[in-house]
């Protein structure tokens, strides 16, 4: 897929446009949607639809141009934008009993999830997975820290 592919699809596609999607846990893949306005959604997650996601983890990420996005997803996915596949065929790497959402919490507390770089705007709109990155809890939390947590990102 070239830039002129993937802009035709963001303008006259479905919106967002899955372009990156990649196994990193049992059961969790690791997805990047791209839409207008230059954003770029990271998720992992255990379902490829998001109509059937239980709440994944979701991360928006804005960039000030195409350009930088599309470097962005490329320093991400470690390939350039010819490499990637729109709408690409990964039903299958979602099968699995248990996916391990234990050990991503864990796993993104401790600072090891890659997140995409060069953006001008980040957004976490859960306030679990934000509370995660930040390391405001942890994913043994008990209740009293989690409602503390939430009473101070609702201020």
């Amino acid at each position: 897929m070239g830039s002129q592919e993937l802009i035709k699809n963001i303008e006259t596609g479905r919106l967002p446009v899955v372009i990156y999607c990649e196994k990193r846990y049992e059961g969790i893949c690791c997805m990047l949607k791209v839409t207008r306005n230059n954003k770029v959604f990271l998720g992992y997650d255990d379902t490829y639809d998001d109509a059937e996601s239980e709440g994944g983890f979701r991360a928006v990420f804005r960039y000030e141009s195409f350009d930088k996005m599309a470097e962005a997803v490329e320093r991400f996915t470690n390939k350039s934008l010819a490499e990637l596949t729109i709408e690409p065929k990964c039903y299958e790497l979602f099968d699995c009993e248990k996916p391990q959402w234990k050990e991503f919490q864990w796993d993104l507390y401790n600072g090891s999830i890659k997140m995409l770089d060069g953006y001008s705007d980040l957004n976490i709109g859960s306030l679990w997975w934000r509370g995660l990155f930040l390391k405001k809890i942890r994913p043994d939390s008990s209740m009293e820290e989690l409602d503390a947590w939430i009473k101070q990102a609702s201020e």
